[in-house]
C-alpha cells in the first residue's frame, strides 16, 4: 500500500494547472570525463526545480545485445533521493536509487521491484562510481557512473534491450525525504513523491572512444 503511485496526487496537481513540462532531449559534452552524453532535464517541483539525467553509450553497441553505459545525475541538494529506471517503470526493470551519505559521499543502490512495493537490491547491474565527473557544490551534487546490466534484463521470461540507436522510455521518481540509513546502499526509502518518464535519445549519446575513456576513467 505504501508504494501504490500517487495518481490522485498527480491528478490533483494536473486539475490545478501545476503540471511540469520538461526540456527536450540535448548532447551534453562533459569537460569532466571527455563523454557526450544524452541529456534531459526533469522538474519535480513547479518553481522550476529539477534533476538532469544524462546517458552515454558506446558507438559500436549493437541492437538486441546487451551494452554498457554510462549514466551521470545532477541533483539538487534539497532531494533525499532521486531514482531513475531504465524500463521507464516501477515494476520489473532496473532500477537506480541515489542520495548523498552523511559525508555528502554519493550513494548508488541497485534495486528491482516485482511490483510497487518497497524495492529490493538488484545484483543484475551493477555500478561502478567515477571520481572524475562525481562532485557536489552549495546548489546541487553531481555522479557519473558506469553501468553494467542496465540496458537488457529479463523479467516475466521476456529479455528487453534499449535500443542503441533510438529512443527508449526511461522514468525517474524523487523524493524529499533521505534514506533511513544513509551511508547504507540498502537502506529503505520513503515513497516517491513525484514520478515521471520521458523517451531519452540514446542515438545522441554514442561515443567512438567509449571503451578507452572509461577505463581511463576507472583506473
Amino acid at each position: 500500500m505504501l508504494w501504490t503511485f500517487w495518481i490522485g496526487l498527480i491528478a490533483a496537481l494536473v486539475g490545478t494547472g501545476m503540471y511540469f513540462t520538461f526540456a527536450e532531449d540535448a548532447v551534453y559534452q562533459d569537460p569532466d570525463t571527455g563523454l557526450t552524453f544524452s541529456t534531459m532535464f526533469r522538474r519535480y517541483k513547479a518553481d522550476g526545480r529539477g534533476i538532469t539525467f544524462r546517458v552515454a553509450t558506446p558507438s559500436d553497441a549493437q541492437s538486441y545485445t546487451a551494452y554498457d553505459a554510462v549514466v551521470q545525475m545532477v541533483v539538487p541538494n534539497d532531494v533525499g533521493w532521486a531514482g531513475l529506471a531504465w524500463g521507464g517503470s516501477m515494476p520489473r526493470n532496473p532500477l537506480l536509487i541515489a542520495w548523498r551519505g552523511t559525508s555528502n559521499n554519493v550513494v548508488l543502490s541497485s534495486r528491482w521491484a516485482n511490483g510497487h512495493v518497497m524495492p529490493q537490491a538488484y545484483t543484475g547491474a551493477q555500478y561502478t562510481l567515477f571520481k572524475t565527473g562525481t562532485k557536489t557544490n552549495s546548489t546541487h551534487w553531481q555522479f557519473t557512473a558506469l553501468c553494467k546490466g542496465c540496458t537488457s534484463w529479463t523479467a516475466d521470461g521476456t529479455t528487453r534491450y534499449l535500443n542503441p540507436y533510438g529512443g527508449n522510455r526511461l522514468a525517474f521518481a524523487y523524493s524529499p525525504t533521505k534514506p533511513a540509513q544513509p551511508n547504507s546502499a540498502t537502506s529503505t526509502i520513503s515513497i516517491h513523491e513525484v514520478h515521471d518518464y520521458w523517451s531519452h535519445d540514446f542515438a545522441q549519446a554514442q561515443n567512438p572512444n567509449f571503451a578507452a575513456t572509461v577505463q581511463r576513467l576507472t583506473s
